[in-house]
């Protein structure tokens, strides 16, 4: 059974307690109407019916106030005796008026009908429909949480006490004894089972008590008080000792479970919330009605049983508003989506049955006339309206490439995972919000017999959860798994093309770079400092032959740092000695750190350094008025630190004008996933700047790629 209720989805499930609530409802009314009616006057009350004379308690609502099974078995069998005289042609009924006075007068019964039976009667059913109908919505939701399913069985048997006591407490003077006896009866077994799944409800809610087979305890023992209850074993009501001792069982558990949840702020808030309307519904409606009598207080309850039966209202209207405000059985809000959708069945039934009774108490309403309003305006406009709430669509991956591509090639990780959402919602609809998966299946699959669907994670995007398809109104099939399938597939052949052209362009890059590096570069230097002019022109078209050369062949894509410090020492050096300013760095320290020599570093980071190193030595140049410049190497097993100490003026980095210098050199370290930092000294300047090793997992630009 339980594996059947898995493969129903949630709109299903929905209508279904709708189709029960209307079934039972159907039934009250039937019981309650085409018996004998007497149009007495407005407010009276019986005291003769024919030659029964009525005692007091063949009015009361409610034959437990009798306190005896004895006393209820007198009862049932008065109502027989005057039942047989509202059978009658013709009755004489003896009444009191309002004033006190007594009148007598002589009826016709006739049947009664729907029009007859009072507000109290609908009021009974209002109460048991809701209840049933949060009892589906909540288990339609949640069906694998014992707490949400022991809140679904008291919501099951609201309507079965409810609706049974609204055709006898409403009647208008007795029912065949049988008959009551039977709904008496019905009144019982619901409000007992009830209070099982009450205890129940607190035991599991907010977090289990207990494994979930001890809720046999609370079922074997209140079940035998609700068995002997209905055999009407021995003389007092067992009913009456049931349902307070269910109560205050469930109280105690409902304390268990606010002193175990004090360290979860967010499940003890909904506790509150939800144990504060549920105990004080049902308190309610034992001390105002149940006790008075039982205990002798009163012969009736303090208030009509028929409006007592709204109190247990109070711990649905709770879970409404809980899952609002704290999320009550971790319902999301998305959820309010299927009272739209059974809403919009309703509006359906009731818009046929109101024009079906237009059309047939309208003479005037031909056939030709019914077919033109029925064939081109009633008609389209229902199925509109039944395709807009009830429709599903076939997910089509096909069709969205173009969506893929714009998540595949998203500039940012964030903007990636905000377009794989938006596109699952379009291709799939659920009804509640997408979730996040940390531990992701390997491929799409269905979980939850049918109700979630599970994706696997892709490059840069987590695995998702999608619940309810085409916003609940079906469960997942095979055809989705195939289409979110698609989805994958199409993601990671744009992604691994795209991939494969950022590896082939820094490829070529490194390729080019490296090249220029240890050979053009060396070579202009050269030729830079050559003295004589034949010497130069010849160094000059060795470097334009070398050029050419890089363009096709290849090499190495990673540099020794101690080759790279030590050509970005000899740059440095050479500069500065043009301008009269000397460097103190020595190359002995460079070999002395023996790592050094052993490190590679890609292209990436030499570039960042001797860029770093060329713009520092011209702001020393040409604003420093420097003699002289002190650079200190350290290294570690993840990071170069570089040191350059001039003792010119120096500067602080808030005082001055900050061109285009300043700004490049912190880009192209925070890049890289460096940092820098200038200090003034009381004379002349220090620049501390660190640079990571491993440049391409600490990179924004190597992240980008990847």
């Amino acid at each position: 059974m339980s594996r059947f209720l898995y493969r129903l989805s949630p709109t299903v499930i929905m209508l279904t307690s709708a189709m029960i609530a209307l079934i039972l409802t159907t039934s009250a009314v039937l019981l309650s109407i085409d018996r004998p009616y007497l149009d007495l006057p407005q407010g009276v009350t019986p005291t003769v019916v024919g030659e029964v004379v009525l005692e007091e308690t063949d009015l009361i609502s409610e034959p437990d106030f009798l306190g005896t099974y004895p006393r209820m078995t007198a009862f049932f069998a008065r109502q027989d005796l005057i039942v047989a005289e509202l059978a009658k042609p013709e009755v004489s009924v003896t009444y009191t008026v309002p004033g006190g006075a007594t009148e007598t007068g002589v009826f016709t019964p006739r049947p009664r009908q729907i029009g007859d039976l009072p507000f109290p009667f609908w009021f009974q059913q209002g109460v048991g429909i809701l209840a049933l109908l949060v009892a589906g919505w909540v288990i339609s939701l949640r069906r694998e949480d014992w707490g949400a399913r022991m809140f679904a069985l008291t919501g099951l048997f609201v309507p079965v006490f409810a609706i049974a006591a609204s055709v006898y407490s409403t009647r208008q003077i007795a029912l065949p004894g049988d008959v009551f006896k039977l709904l008496s009866q019905t009144n019982h077994f619901g409000a007992g089972s009830f209070g099982i799944a009450l205890v129940g409800l607190f035991v599991m809610y907010p977090k289990p008590l207990f494994h979930p087979r001890w809720l046999l305890v609370p079922l074997v023992v209140f079940g035998t008080g609700i068995m002997l209850d209905l055999m009407y074993v021995g003389t007092d009501i067992w009913l009456n000792l049931v349902v307070p001792t269910q109560t205050l069982l469930a109280l105690g558990f409902g304390v268990m479970q606010w002193w175990r949840s004090r360290r979860d702020p967010l499940s003890r808030a909904g506790l509150r919330w939800f144990f504060l309307f549920s105990l004080v519904g049902v308190s309610l409606f034992v001390s105002l009605s149940v006790l008075p009598p039982a205990l002798g207080i009163a012969d009736g309850g303090f208030i009509p049983q028929a409006y007592a039966f709204g109190f247990f209202n109070l711990m649905h209207i709770g879970l409404a508003l809980g899952i609002i405000r704290w999320r009550v059985f971790e319902l999301d809000r998305y959820a309010y989506y299927v009272w739209v959708w059974l809403a919009g069945a309703v509006l359906i039934f009731v818009t046929d049955l109101i024009l079906l009774l237009w059309l047939r108490e309208q003479p005037w309403a031909s056939l030709a006339l019914a077919l033109l309003i029925g064939g081109f305006l009633y008609f389209p406009l229902r199925q509109l309206l039944l395709v807009r709430l009830f429709g599903t669509k076939t997910p089509q991956a096909s069709g969205m490439i173009p969506e893929v591509i714009d998540v595949a090639l998203a500039p940012t990780q964030r903007l990636q995972n905000e377009r794989w959402d938006a596109l699952l919602q379009d291709t799939f609809s659920p009804a509640a919000q997408i979730e996040v998966l940390e531990d992701a299946p390997a491929k799409a699959s269905i979980a939850e017999n049918g109700v979630a669907l599970l994706l696997p994670a892709l490059t840069g995007v987590a695995g998702r959860r999608i619940r309810y398809a085409s916003g609940g109104r079906r469960l997942f099939s095979s055809a989705d798994v195939q289409a979110a399938a698609t989805l994958v597939r199409m993601h990671g052949v744009v992604r691994e093309s795209h991939l494969a052209y950022e590896r082939g362009v820094n490829v070529e890059r490194d390729r080019i770079s490296r090249d220029v590096h240890d050979n053009i570069g060396a070579q202009l230097l050269s030729a830079l400092h050559a003295a004589e002019g034949s010497r130069k022109d010849g160094l000059l078209r060795d470097t334009l032959t070398d050029l050419r050369q890089i363009i096709s062949d290849g090499f190495r894509s990673n540099y020794k740092l101690s080759d790279t410090t030590a050509d970005v020492r000899a740059e440095m050096a050479d500069r500065l000695e043009v301008h009269g300013i000397a460097l103190n760095w020595p190359a002995a320290s460079l070999e002395d750190l023996s790592q050094v020599s052993e490190t590679q570093v890609p292209f990436l980071m030499v570039n960042t350094l001797r860029s770093l190193t060329r713009e520092i030595t011209s702001n020393i140049i040409k604003h420093a008025s420097a003699t002289e410049v002190t650079v200190n190497l350290t290294l570690s097993e993840d990071m170069l630190g570089l040191e350059f100490v001039d003792n010119g003026h120096g500067f602080e980095t808030a005082d001055v004008h900050r061109g285009a210098g300043l700004d490049n050199m912190e880009e192209r370290v925070r890049t890289i996933g460096g940092t820098i930092q200038f200090r003034r000294l009381p004379k002349g300047m220090r620049i501390n700047v660190s640079l990571p090793l491993d440049v391409y997992s600490r990179s924004e630009m190597a992240q980008a790629a990847m």
